[in-house]
Formats: structure tokens, C-alpha cells, sequence
């Protein structure tokens, strides 16, 4: 059988697939070196007494670390999403899930979360649409998106290299910043905006808050390519797009870091609230992220390997984040995760 559903259903597949293959990561570890985290080899405090404990969308949560936005959709996809969102319950993660599109046309396709709402009933969700569906639809619609997730906000993914790999025909960003400032007016939870992993600019920051956006999720390059993704799929396909690997040549290092994006915007970071993702493999990572501003921290590849490789327990993966990032605060010498933004504590090597 085929139609729309099917191709979709198959494209949400490739996805997962292509994106544990090593081929699909591009990482940006030089930018994460460029920032260094001051030792205090005599730190003030015992290690018992560090706290990532944070408050975010309103919410208290045991770790400034969230689960990112990876699946949803398609047949596989709940099972994937029940391990997460039970493992987001017992280690105090909020939960961004994946694109809600298929919810738009298929309304029956939301009720896979009644099944994990029921057992991770403590788990906060937070939806996610892509900015295309909601320039085509209305603000109404989207936002009737969080009411099977009792969302704690909504996600609106930009992606346009990906957009483009995937069907450069259908890639129509005109009036996307006015749709999601319709969105921010009517919606009466916070409305998130992230990339998919190229990195927000300072300027489309300003943009975005300026439009009422609460939260920038700057998404950037050095972990899964997208774009890389879709240009992968249809290098296999002979009738698809001609956007294959071939024209992806070039595109392999496209955009910003997690790194460069917050560097990019510390005149807004003060003011404004950022999350950080886009090739966080490490607690580390997460702290220089911190150090640079960000609010919470997004992981993402690392827990879809560990729920569909079975070669790691997705628990002990979130708890390494966790104390990798408990380690780097205790050995900065401060106690909390906020205290990482103290620019005693951290310098940026190219920052003269």
C-alpha cells in the first residue's frame, strides 16, 4: 500500500536510521574547545552540594538538561517515545518530542500519547511543529497540538537546509517570523524556537524575541546533519529531488555551533532566555554552554543510539550528562549551574 502517510511513515524511519549511522554526525569539537572552564583546584564546597536543579516553562526540574526533540509520527515512534518520556520522568528531564505534523492531518495520531502520559504521568512534555505547517495552518491548530501532551510549551523547529534536501519545491519560508508572531498571541503557553542544527544567528535572535518569542533553542551545528539526512535518502531514491549528496558537497561544516551561537548573541544572552543543543556529547559540553549563557541544554543522538541500539541503558547515559556537568561545577568551584556565567570562572580562547 502506498500514499502519504506511507511515505511519511518511511521518511520518519530513514530518519532514525541514518541518523545512528556515524556518517550523519559532523562535530564541531573545536569550537567546544575554544571555551575553557577555569580549575579551582581548592574548591569552597563539597561535590554533595551541587545543585543543576533549574525552573523552566514554569516548572521545577531536577536537571537544566532536557530531552531534545527526536521522533514522532509513525509506528516505531511511541514505543521510542514511552522509554524516553519514562526515563525523563525518573531523572527530572522535560521532554521536547518530535514534529507533531502527522497530528494535523491524522488526528488520531495523538493518540499514542494517551498510552505515555498514563505511564510517565510526572513527565512534562513540550510540543513541537515545524515552521512550514505552521505558516500553512492556523495559529488555533497548532496550538490545539498541546492539548493531548498537556505540553508545558510548544516548539517551532526552522530548518530551511533541510527543508530544502527534503523537497526544495515545497521549501516556502515567506511570512514565517509573522506566523510565529500570530502563534505568540494567541497561544497561551510559551512559544520555543530552535534550529535543527545550523545555529541562530544573534540577529534572528533579536528577531524572535522582539516578535514575543520566551525561549531561543539555538540548535547548532556538530552533531546530526539534517540536511545531510535528507540529501543521504534521496541520493538512494533516483525519483526524488535532485538535492542528493552530490550538491550536499560543501555544506558539511554549513552554519553555527552551540558555541558560536551564544557567543554570537551575549549582548541578548542577559536579557533573554537560551537554551542550548546541536552536538552536546558530554556534561562538559553542557557546562561551557552554560558558562556562555544558555538556560538548559538539549540531548538528543546520544539517548535515540542508547533506546534503539540497546547497547546502553538510556538512564545511565542521562545520568553520566548529569554528573559530568555536577563534576565540571564542582571543580570550577561553584555550586551551582547558573554560577558557571561568572566570567571568572570561564574565558573564550578567541574572544580577543
Amino acid at each position: 500500500m502506498t500514499g502519504p502517510f506511507n511515505e511519511f511513515e518511511k521518511r520518519k524511519q530513514d530518519h532514525i536510521r541514518i541518523a545512528l549511522e556515524n556518517q550523519s554526525q559532523f562535530a564541531s569539537i573545536n569550537d567546544f574547545d575554544q571555551i575553557k572552564i577555569r580549575h579551582c583546584a581548592l574548591p569552597e564546597t563539597n561535590f554533595s552540594e551541587i545543585d543543576i536543579s533549574t525552573n523552566l516553562l514554569g516548572h521545577s526540574f531536577k536537571s537544566i538538561h532536557f530531552i531534545s526533540s527526536m521522533t514522532a509520527g509513525h509506528q516505531h515512534a511511541a514505543d521510542i517515545n514511552l522509554k524516553l518520556a519514562v526515563a525523563a520522568q525518573i531523572m527530572g528531564w522535560p521532554m521536547a518530542v518530535g514534529s507533531q505534523r502527522r497530528e494535523l492531518t491524522d488526528p488520531t495520531n495523538s493518540k499514542e500519547w494517551d498510552k505515555i502520559r498514563k505511564v510517565a504521568p510526572q513527565t512534562k512534555f513540550i510540543s513541537n511543529i515545524g515552521i512550514l505547517e505552521l505558516i500553512e495552518s492556523t495559529p488555533e491548530k497548532i496550538i490545539e497540538l498541546m492539548r493531548p501532551l498537556d505540553s508545558i510549551g510548544l516548539i517551532v523547529h526552522i530548518n530551511p537546509l533541510q527543508e530544502v534536501f527534503q523537497n526544495a519545491e515545497k521549501a516556502n519560508f515567506n511570512g514565517g517570523l509573522d506566523s510565529i508572531e500570530r502563534l505568540v498571541k494567541k497561544a497561551n503557553r510559551p512559544i520555543i524556537v530552535k534550529e535543527v542544527g545550523s545555529g541562530i544567528d544573534s540577529e534572528t535572535a533579536k528577531k524572535l524575541f522582539d516578535c514575543g518569542v520566551k525561549i531561543v533553542d539555538v540548535a547548532g551545528h556538530g552533531g546530526t546533519h539534517w540536511g545531510y539526512i535528507e540529501a543521504a535518502r534521496n541520493s538512494k531514491n533516483s525519483q526524488r529531488s535532485a538535492f542528493d549528496t552530490t550538491t550536499f558537497e560543501g555544506f558539511e561544516n554549513w552554519g553555527l555551533s552551540a558555541v558560536a551561537s551564544l557567543w554570537q548573541s551575549q549582548k541578548l544572552v542577559d536579557k533573554n532566555e537560551f537554551w542550548a543543543s546541536g552536538g552536546i556529547r558530554n556534561g562538559v559540553h553542557s557546562a561551557k554552554c552554560l558558562a556562555l549563557g544558555a538556560k538548559a541544554v538539549g540531548v538528543a543522538q546520544p539517548l535515540m543510539k542508547a533506546v534503539i541500539e540497546h547497547d546502553l541503558d538510556v538512564l545511565q547515559v542521562m545520568k553520566t550528562f548529569d554528573d559530568q556537568l555536577k563534576l565540571a561545577i564542582f571543580c570550577a568551584g561553584v555550586r551551582k549551574w547558573n554560577e558557571l556565567r561568572d566570567e571568572r570562572v570561564w574565558q573564550c580562547l578567541q574572544k580577543n
